[in-house]
Parts: C-alpha cells; sequence; structure tokens
C-alpha cells in the first residue's frame, strides 16, 4: 500500500479522507500549514506571504526527504509546497481558490503556475471545471466526501415546518442579498436560525437581529444532529451548485432548498427544491409548510442520492484512480 502525504484541511475534507485511505490500507500523514493573514484582506494579507512562505520551509523539506508516493494539497496557491518538494503531486481546488484568485494578477500567475505543474487538479464542484480552461485533461470532479450513517444515523423526515434554519456563510458569493429579506419575511410565521458566520455577520446581525436568531458556527462532530433540530434548510443562492453545506443538510434528512443549476448535475439531479429569489424562497418554505408527503420524499431521497454520489467508497475510488491509474 501507499505512502500518502494530506497537505493542508479545507472544511475537515483532507481528515475525511485519511480516515478513507486507510481503511483502505495507505499510510497518511496529515501535514499543517501555517494559516498567518490567511483570513486577511489585500492589501494587508500582502504582507504575510513572505512569512507563510518561510513557515513552509520545514514541510517542503520533510516532503523532499519523506518516501511519499502520493503529495496532495489542499487549495491551489498551497500548492507552492509541492513545486518546491520537487516531484509530483496532486492538488485539491475548493472554490474561492480558484474563482476569486484568478481575478487577481499575482495570484492568477501563481495558480496557473501550481495547475501547470501539478499531476492531477481535484475540483469539489462541477461548476469549477469552467475555471480549469486549458487545464481539462488532468481536471478530476472530486465530490466532497459526507457519510450519511455518521451524519445522522436516525435521521426521521419533518412532517411540518416550524423552525427554519440559513445554513451557509453570510458572504456575498452565497447570495445573502436574496436570502435574508426572504427570512425576515418567513419570520412572522416561522422560527428562523442563521450562522453567525462570515465576511457580513456583524451587518446582518445587526439588519436582521430583531427577526432572525444568529447562532455560533458549529463544530463539524455535531452538525448531524444541530441539523435535525430544524425542519427546513435554506442554502446558497448564487452559484448554482451544492456546496458540503448543502449536502451536509440532505445527509442529515433536511428538505433543502437552494439556488441550484440544474444542468450542472445532469445524470443525477440532486432532489431539492430550486429557488432564486426572495418570493420564490418564502414560497417554497409555505409550499412545503403542510406537505408531509413531499418533505418526507425530499428527506429520503435526498439522503440516498448523498450515498451515491458523496459516499466514502465513491470517492476512495476516484482517489486510487487518479493517484495510481
Amino acid at each position: 500500500m501507499a505512502r500518502i502525504a494530506l497537505i493542508h484541511d479545507i472544511a475537515g475534507v483532507a481528515q475525511i479522507q485519511a480516515k478513507i485511505l486507510r481503511s483502505a490500507g495507505h499510510e497518511v500523514d496529515q501535514i499543517s500549514l501555517s494559516q498567518i493573514g490567511a483570513t486577511w484582506e489585500y492589501p494587508a494579507k500582502a504582507v504575510t506571504i513572505p512569512l507563510r512562505l518561510l513557515a513552509y520551509l520545514p514541510t517542503i523539506w520533510r516532503l523532499r526527504r519523506g518516501p511519499y508516493d502520493v503529495i496532495h494539497i489542499h487549495w491551489l496557491t498551497p500548492g507552492i509546497v509541492g513545486l518546491g518538494a520537487g516531484k509530483p503531486f496532486f492538488v485539491q481546488a475548493h472554490g474561492s481558490d480558484l474563482h476569486l484568485n484568478l481575478r487577481n494578477g499575482v495570484l492568477r500567475w501563481l495558480t496557473r503556475w501550481i495547475l501547470n505543474q501539478a499531476k492531477v487538479a481535484f475540483y469539489v464542484t462541477p461548476n469549477l471545471l469552467s475555471y480549469l480552461a486549458g487545464f481539462e485533461k488532468k481536471s478530476r470532479y472530486l465530490p466532497n466526501p459526507v457519510d450519511v450513517s455518521e451524519m445522522a444515523p436516525k435521521s426521521t423526515p419533518p412532517t411540518t415546518v416550524s423552525r427554519v434554519l440559513v445554513f451557509t456563510r453570510i458572504d456575498p458569493v452565497k447570495g445573502v442579498d436574496v436570502i435574508f429579506p426572504a427570512a425576515a419575511t418567513l419570520s412572522r410565521a416561522f422560527e428562523v436560525t442563521a450562522l453567525d458566520w462570515g465576511p457580513l455577520a456583524r451587518e446582518y446581525v445587526r439588519l436582521y437581529g430583531s427577526s432572525v436568531k444568529f447562532v455560533p458556527r458549529v463544530p463539524h462532530d455535531v452538525i448531524g444532529s444541530f441539523l435535525q433540530q430544524f425542519d427546513v434548510v435554506i442554502g446558497q443562492m448564487r452559484q448554482g451548485i451544492l456546496s458540503l453545506m448543502e449536502i451536509e443538510a440532505m445527509a442529515a434528512g433536511r428538505p433543502l432548498i437552494t439556488g441550484i443549476d440544474a444542468g450542472l448535475y445532469p445524470d443525477d439531479p440532486p432532489p431539492v427544491v430550486a429557488a432564486h429569489d426572495s418570493d420564490a424562497i418564502v414560497a417554497a418554505v409555505e409550499k412545503l409548510r403542510n406537505d408531509s408527503a413531499e418533505m418526507a420524499r425530499l428527506s429520503n431521497e435526498g439522503r440516498q442520492w448523498v450515498c451515491r454520489n458523496h459516499g466514502y467508497a465513491h470517492h476512495l475510488e476516484i482517489l486510487e484512480k487518479a493517484y495510481f491509474g
């Protein structure tokens, strides 16, 4: 079996991959990277880049000396570690490391250099392929791994709607300008909760705190039980895809309302309620309110869909095929 280095982690995905790969008999080392200034905005963020590069040097040295068969790096800009290692490496794009970095001159150059040198570029949502123009031959769709049995082993479909959860980061890219006016309207008839998390969180708590209950982001190991407190989940509205948070909601058996682009999922359309503006979100919740049969269908079929498309066995198959041919 292979010795594999998983570098960096995003949303706990590398941690789950390590578990999946170890269960298949591989030896896996998880290696963290410095995050100095990672959450800062430019131009302040640029000041920390030399410090972060210096902090990467021990990892680069470890990779150069270590007998790794596979080097797999999460997020594209840390792919510079792979360049320094002087060995074949894999990168995994998660979203903003493509569609935001490619808008910045220096980051665009660095991102494309890393993609050019990588053996394979994994991408986690189908919309990201459009940002990998010129690298299609080395690109592999790798849906985020979610274990339905771990997320919610005893999920029971809701029968009516009384508690609604806005389950997304409060960020313009998630379409929060569409979601929260709907949340304010829904709060007249339902209990509406949202996460106090994201670059616009402070502003949105100020604007909507009187109608929406804001709660801290929960640890990953209790997401399933947290989600099952709610009857309906509202996901992101702008990207057309199911992010990890929407997938987790489906895995927990919660009917999901989101701005899905069905064209991105032609082979196996997700069983979700499509909505693309505030009025449509409100109408979708009202329609589900007393339709227990439809809520049960969305709950059960959502979990089945996650099993087919995001289960651990499927994820391992894609990884091993990419790693070893």
